[in-house]
């Protein structure tokens, strides 16, 4: 709980928030606090005349001190003001604990309009959706209107000290490029060691950096983080820290030539990265106008094709739409009983939504179809998959090195270099070995889905669970040790390593 805990002085912040309204604290009437989020707590501000604002005070898991509030910041008012978005005005704010009698960093914003999409998504017609769709689509293609020389997170260039590998941007050079922010920079123990955090002056250097980065917490973290995917003990693909970095280094080897090879979609762009109901406000009694989108915490400033993915108030459980081509019913549609048939009929229009996103981004955004179809390819996967190899992935990763060579001569950016030969070489026993860990990893990752199909909506993701569910998800969690246990564990030594593998008694 330690990284979710800040202490700060609420009076001095409910001075800050009054003040920034052209009020006293005598005059802010009351106080309302949000439910807590993963890295941030929130209030509510209500002055005696009615105007509300919104102040929020980053936990220490929110990232780095200074940097992630100032970029933050800086990020919000370059979306509102450069990028014609819907963002709440910053009223108030400081990015540096010691200089201020709040005792933290915080932000005063104004409160957005209207209601979270969350609350009328359910209700909405497709026409609807769609018109929505179709806005965000809008915002997306006004993120593109301003590509940026440098990778990295945005700042106010006088929150930045002076250094050559900041990049000033925008004609009046009130901001600049500087540290990435984003979450993988800082979560599972990362934000504790040093690497470089950028920024990058190109897409090599950037995805050159991830690698060393992983490398780098690989041998410096006293303990690796657990798997939230796998389940790994006696009869399972066993993590070390030579097999993750082997991993990596051979994604070192092969990154240059994953990299896509049209600028149009390695520029860098700002982009909201959490594009979820929760953070879109609409009107409540016209649900497809947009008012306002909030959280723009960790915002990176990434190639076009990492950015590219379906918006996450449209992603479903479900086989995915590639193409612009309309999904269609089961072959069977009509065999099936009614309870069935309403399953499919959810799942064809989640489908129908995405489709109509992909052929809309097809007909008015074609760089950033084409980042959603780089998306699709071999040299993607290997690039993802490279990002969060301290935390797993490594043996699969091994695996799809293997399978590389053959591919080798088809990737654009293999052409682009002249086609070079495979920079890998395996002798017989290390495939028969990688392949061994591949089958192993595949196991633990079934063992975990069963595991996580078999508690339901009681699944602790990301560790936490509602509090009223916590004895019970204990329960079920404890039970479920004891039979996999006794499935899997042929001796008393199977059976400690078992106990000791257990990922969720910690």
């Amino acid at each position: 709980m330690s990284i979710r805990y800040v202490r700060f002085n609420m009076n001095e912040l409910v001075k800050r928030a009054a003040e920034s309204v052209g009020l006293t604290s005598a005059q802010c009437a009351r106080v309302e606090k949000f439910p807590d989020g993963m890295f941030n707590k929130t209030f509510l501000f209500t002055m005696h005349d009615g105007t509300q604002v919104v102040g929020k005070v980053p936990n220490p898991n929110a990232g780095r001190a200074h940097y992630t509030t100032a970029s933050e910041v800086a990020t919000m008012d370059f979306a509102r003001n450069e990028l014609r978005t819907p963002v709440p005005k910053v009223l108030a704010w400081s990015s540096k604990a010691e200089d201020n009698s709040v005792g933290a960093e915080y932000i005063i914003m104004e409160k957005v309009a209207g209601i979270q999409l969350s609350k009328v998504w359910p209700t909405m017609g497709i026409k609807e959706r769609f018109e929505l769709v179709k806005t965000i689509s809008g915002y997306q293609k006004n993120w593109m209107s301003t590509p940026f020389t440098q990778y990295g997170s945005l700042y106010y260039s006088s929150d930045m000290e002076y250094s050559d590998r900041c990049d000033l941007v925008t004609e009046h050079h009130r901001f600049a490029v500087g540290p990435s922010t984003g979450r993988e920079s800082l979560d599972d123990g990362r934000i504790a060691l040093d690497f470089d955090r950028g920024p990058w002056k190109s897409v090599e250097q950037y995805k050159s950096a991830i690698g060393l980065r992983e490398i780098a917490c690989v041998q410096n973290m006293a303990r690796l983080p657990r798997s939230p995917l796998s389940l790994y003990g006696p009869g399972t693909y066993c993590p070390s820290r030579s097999k993750k970095i082997a991993a990596l280094q051979n994604y070192l080897r092969l990154v240059k030539y994953l990299i896509p090879t049209d600028p149009l979609i390695t520029s860098a762009f700002l982009w909201h990265p959490d594009l979820h109901a929760e953070n879109i406000f609409v009107h409540p009694e016209r649900p497809a106008e947009v008012l306002g989108i909030i959280d723009w915490q960790s915002t990176e400033l990434l190639p076009l094709f990492d950015h590219a993915r379906l918006p996450y108030f449209l992603d479903y459980d479900g086989p995915q739409s590639t193409g612009i081509d309309p999904p269609a019913f089961p072959v069977d549609f009509d065999k099936l009983d009614p309870a069935k048939k309403a399953e499919a009929q959810d799942l064809y229009l989640k489908m129908s939504l995405s489709a109509l996103y992909r052929r809309f981004t097809y007909s008015h955004n074609m760089p950033l179809f084409k980042a959603m179809e780089f998306r699709q390819t071999a040299s993607f996967e290997m690039l993802l998959l490279a990002q969060n190899l301290l935390i797993d992935g490594e043996a699969l990763y091994q695996s799809r090195c293997l399978d590389l060579e053959k591919e080798w001569t088809a990737l654009p950016g293999v052409q682009a270099s002249g086609n070079p030969p495979f920079p890998l070489v395996f002798s017989a026993d290390e495939a028969a070995s990688i392949n061994e860990d591949a089958s192993g990893a595949i196991r633990g990752m079934e063992l975990m889905r069963s595991l996580r199909q078999s508690l339901g909506q009681m699944w602790p993701d990301k560790g936490v669970v509602r509090p009223e569910q916590y004895d019970e998800v204990k329960k079920r969690l404890k039970q479920a040790k004891t039979e996999l246990i006794d499935q899997l564990a042929h001796s008393e030594t199977e059976r400690l390593a078992w106990e000791e593998a257990w990922p969720f008694d910690r």
